[in-house]
């Protein structure tokens, strides 16, 4: 555990002046943050402006910060700075401008042979009061850092002047470390603490003097953001000043599917130790500060761990792979007759809002009282994770909120949605309907083909709920095609059947690969949308609707078009 010391005392807290104007940046700036995970400002040369904004609290508060804004994505005020991404071996370039109305400065903890420009500071180069520094060292070793001021720390770090700094392997995008720490570069996270106390930054906002004996925070943040607003997405609109969430997002591992662990890397960027529990699972901490845990020796001391202690300016990088205990499958490990769930009715919903998706396996819904609001889309599993001291599990001393996020456990196949309606758009329906597609079995949803010209049985199901944003969209039809006599499937000449989806930007069907002769002895046909995801699921007033056309054609005689399964499988947003 380590905890950093800063100058205490009674200082003069002075307002800052806010002003727009810097140098043009010359790192590389991603066109759109994901939605969820790390956000990469890449370097090696980064131009930073010292600068003034506000952030929201969920409480409805905002509060005065400073921060490092990058002037090389138009200076817009965020809070933390932007994550600076470089390479091992990199020669790195960090330019601050200051517009702040006193001297501000960047330390660089981990990082060897820094020069800096700028005036002479306690600690390094100082920018004055709308001037300028520079700053440059060789990125040595892999790892996770802190950037914070060197100037005036006490203040000047509570007040918002921090960042990270993530120094990749060279070559190896894929690894913290060595190639014992290779994860899943879809599943990086990072979760950088920190915290508020709203009358010291009210005392600045004035100009008023404040002590710093009396320093006592009332907002505890993970990447300048309090529960809920924590598991909201990257960049969301109404958060402008701070574009980093904190969801962690995951699926079980799986050795042939899902191997790779996710790589989560904490930053502490406050004055306080923080205790940080991952409810329900262990993660892996690998590193310290920048360093590989080893043994005297050189051996792998890293170890599982229910909670850890992230100190005063410390860093730490963990893996972690959630792996089912518990077998999450109800064909593999149904409930006992004798042991069945509970019901609902033995428990309590907390403001009729839940996370709980009704039923106690993975990927599945279960019943909920009318009256309660389920957050989960498709049975996907959450955790929280949050500080284990509980007033900082807190929005201005109001629970839940504050140093928290949620982990996100998703079904390993994806979310899987089935037809809630059937509209025969050629040929005419003989029976069943849209619930006979719901699993593949004896009951089908039969079409009769036209009787004249170039027969065709032309029909689509319809699927809601589905979330704007979600990806890897797939289609899975099973069916066959049959003589005009019922029972048995009459056998008939194979029906080229394609299966298409409608494209909601266009107004057009757009076809699923390749046309299928499909006769008696049935068929599978699976197939994604080309292109964005995004136009092929309904918004506005037919938001949350996808559409899945089957169209069996071409045959010189009448036929049966039978649906044994109709089914999407998708990624939720």
């Amino acid at each position: 555990m380590t905890k950093r010391l800063r100058q205490l005392g009674l200082v003069a807290a002075v307002g800052a002046v806010a002003a727009v104007g810097a140098s043009p940046g010359a790192g590389a700036h991603q066109a759109g943050p994901p939605r969820i995970g790390m956000v990469c400002t890449t370097g090696p040369v980064f131009d930073l402006v010292a600068k003034t904004g506000h952030v929201e609290t969920p409480d409805g508060n905002s509060v005065l910060m400073w921060s490092y804004a990058d002037a090389g994505a138009g200076g817009r005020f965020q809070s933390p700075g932007p994550v600076m991404c470089v390479s091992e071996g990199d020669t790195v370039t960090v330019n601050l401008h200051n517009d702040l109305s006193e001297p501000v400065s960047i330390v660089f903890p981990g990082q060897q042979g820094v020069t800096a420009t700028g005036s002479p500071g306690l600690l390094t180069g100082e920018a004055p009061a709308g001037g300028n520094a520079s700053y440059t060292f060789v990125a040595a070793h892999p790892g996770t850092y802190l950037y914070e001021s060197g100037s005036d720390q006490s203040k000047q770090v509570e007040m918002g002047l921090y960042g990270a700094l993530v120094v990749r392997p060279a070559g190896h995008p894929d690894r913290a470390y060595d190639s014992a720490s290779q994860f899943d570069p879809a599943r990086e996270y990072l979760l950088l603490l920190s915290e508020i106390d709203p009358d010291l930054h009210h005392a600045v906002e004035k100009g008023d003097t404040y002590d710093f004996n009396k320093l006592r925070s009332r907002y505890f943040a993970i990447n300048g953001r309090e529960l809920p607003d924590t598991i909201q997405d990257n960049g969301v609109s109404w958060l402008p000043a701070q574009p980093y969430g904190a969801l962690v997002r995951v699926k079980p591992y799986d050795s042939a599917r899902n191997p790779l662990p996710a790589l989560i890397r904490m930053v502490n960027a406050g004055a306080l130790n923080h205790p940080f529990h991952p409810h329900g699972n262990h993660v892996r901490v690998i590193a310290h500060d920048g360093r590989l845990l080893r043994s005297p020796a050189g051996a792998d001391a890293s170890s599982e761990h229910f909670g850890d202690v992230i100190g005063s300016g410390q860093t730490a990088d963990m893996l972690f792979k959630w792996t089912d205990q518990d077998s999450w499958d109800a064909g593999s490990n149904p409930f006992p007759a004798d042991a069945a769930p509970p019901s609902y009715r033995n428990m309590t919903f907390i403001d009729d809002n839940t996370w709980f998706s009704g039923s106690p396996y993975l990927g599945a819904l279960g019943t909920l009282p009318t009256v309660v609001t389920r957050q989960g889309l498709c049975g996907e599993w959450y955790y929280p994770w949050h500080s284990h001291a509980l007033n900082e599990f807190t929005n201005f001393d109001e629970g839940f909120g504050g140093m928290a996020t949620l982990l996100r456990v998703d079904p390993p196949g994806g979310c899987t949605g089935y037809a809630m309606s059937t509209k025969i758009l050629a040929g005419g329906q003989r029976s069943g309907d849209y619930t006979a597609l719901g699993a593949t079995d004896s009951q089908y949803l039969q079409v009769n083909s036209t009787t004249t010209g170039s027969r065709a049985a032309d029909w689509y199901g319809g699927f809601t709920g589905v979330s704007t944003g979600s990806t890897n969209l797939r289609v899975r039809y099973v069916g066959r095609n049959c003589g005009t006599t019922s029972g048995a499937c009459p056998a008939t000449a194979p029906v080229a059947t394609a299966v298409s989806m409608w494209n909601w930007a266009s107004n057009a069907w757009v076809q699923l690969g390749a046309t299928t002769s499909v006769g008696p002895a049935g068929a599978t046909i699976t197939g994604a949308p080309p292109g964005a995801e995004s136009d092929f699921i309904g918004t506005g007033a037919d938001r949350g609707q996808v559409r899945v056309r089957v169209r069996a054609s071409g045959s010189p005689t009448s036929f049966v078009a039978q649906g044994d399964l109709l089914l999407i499988t998708y990624d939720a947003a």
